[in-house]
């Protein structure tokens, strides 16, 4: 029988005295909020960075294979390329790959009555995963990509408001080839919006056969492909056998080798949320230290009693870290029901708005990870249980006679 466990029972059971009764509370309500922000924080945190790799991902996608040459053509056009059917093979037999699309890209300028803009058009054809740009349309539609069609070209809200376009608009791109320009018609689908001003006021997307026909490249070639993967964290594990199932002649470049600086600034983030968590563990520290000391000085008969029966020290401390173990537990529990509430609200209302054009999204997002919760309980109420032996020391200095006495 742990007869430690059973004596914090029963204290448990007993009424509160005056003493300790908003000690207790206000610790619990301490407890609870520390959980609430550390849980609150840890979702944010995850939530904007995924939406931020998302994003930029849907521009980039997770890796570029790339002709590994860097020589340009006498027309200063880069040079197209194309995969063998063995390096494909190979490609998709990498673990966790999804797709592997060809894509074909040209700079150009779009052209109305009153004001221009500079562009990067993006050719795709029917095998691209367009949920990303089908997911930010906000007007219109995906482009269609058949012979059938007429010239579709997909393009941002921000081009939209600067030129003063509309929907089913015809425009004209010019491109720079063989040493002359030559311009091209196109109707416009749809609008889209992803909040990335940098990709937002430069890509368009269009049929890669118009592309490939201006610039009299072979429909077997395109500029370079994009690999995706099933989730972003495959990318860096999958890098090296990628490299090695491609011949010599090939490059890759992931999305975070062509991001360099955004994904630079999301890893100064986890500085902050680690700041927050150190705040909070250490406020859960003094809280629960301080709640235990002050249940120590209101039992000091009852440990004097115990030690008279010859209960030794350790048997006393289990005691009071049960007692404080389950209080706070109890102040856990309502802190993850808090947290999680307010994380479901915010995710399915988006009360929280923030500025797009400064944090490239237009709520804050949340993730709602177990995992990150789980560690997050586990490993805090460890750190705090741990921490709570260096007060429980003080019952070593109490003495049964005096205690006994002066109560």
């Amino acid at each position: 029988m742990n007869i430690s466990l059973y004596i914090a029972k029963r204290l448990l059971k007993q009424k509160e005295t005056n003493l300790t009764r908003p000690i207790v509370r206000i610790a619990q309500v301490s407890i609870m909020l520390c959980f609430a922000v550390m849980i609150v924080a840890m979702g944010i945190l995850q939530g904007f960075k995924k939406e931020i790799r998302n994003k930029i991902s849907g521009f980039c996608s997770h890796v570029q294979i790339k002709p590994y040459s860097t020589k340009y053509v006498k027309n200063n056009e880069a040079t197209t390329f194309y995969l063998s059917k063995q390096e494909k093979e190979n490609i998709k037999n990498i673990d966790g790959v999804v797709s592997l699309c060809p894509v074909v890209v040209k700079p150009g300028v779009l052209i109305n009555k009153n004001n221009f803009q500079g562009v990067v058009v993006k050719g795709i054809n029917s095998e691209y995963d367009s949920s990303f740009f089908v997911d930010n349309i906000r007007q219109g539609h995906f482009p269609l990509l058949n012979k059938e069609s007429k010239q579709e070209v997909l393009l941002s809200l921000a081009i939209k408001n600067k030129l003063n376009l509309e929907l089913n608009d015809k425009i004209k791109i010019y491109f720079y080839t063989n040493g002359t320009y030559r311009a091209k018609n196109f109707y416009i689908s749809g609008f889209y919006d992803t909040g990335l001003a940098d990709y937002d006021e430069l890509m368009l997307v269009c049929d890669m056969r118009v592309l490939q026909n201006i610039f009299s490249i072979d429909f077997n070639n395109y500029s370079y492909y994009e690999l995706r993967f099933k989730d972003f964290s495959l990318i860096d594990k999958n890098l090296e056998p990628l490299y090695y199932s491609l011949d010599r002649d090939k490059s890759i470049d992931s999305v975070v080798d062509l991001e360099p600086n955004l994904f630079a600034w999301l890893n100064l983030l986890d500085s902050n949320v680690v700041i927050i968590l150190i705040i909070m563990i250490v406020v859960c520290i003094v809280t629960l230290s301080s709640m235990v000391l002050i249940m120590i000085y209101e039992k000091k008969y009852l440990i004097g009693i115990l030690k008279s029966f010859g209960a030794n020290n350790k048997l006393i401390m289990k005691i009071f870290i049960y007692k404080v173990g389950y209080l706070t537990l109890k102040g856990m529990l309502y802190g993850n029901i808090l947290a999680i509430g307010l994380e479901l609200l915010q995710k399915k209302f988006h009360l929280i708005a923030l500025d797009q054009e400064s944090y490239f999204l237009s709520t804050v997002p949340v993730d709602i990870n177990i995992i990150h919760i789980l560690l997050i309980n586990i490993g805090v109420f460890a750190i705090c249980m741990a921490t709570l032996v260096l007060p429980c020391r003080s019952i070593n200095k109490l003495s049964p006679t005096k205690n006994m006495k002066s109560e």
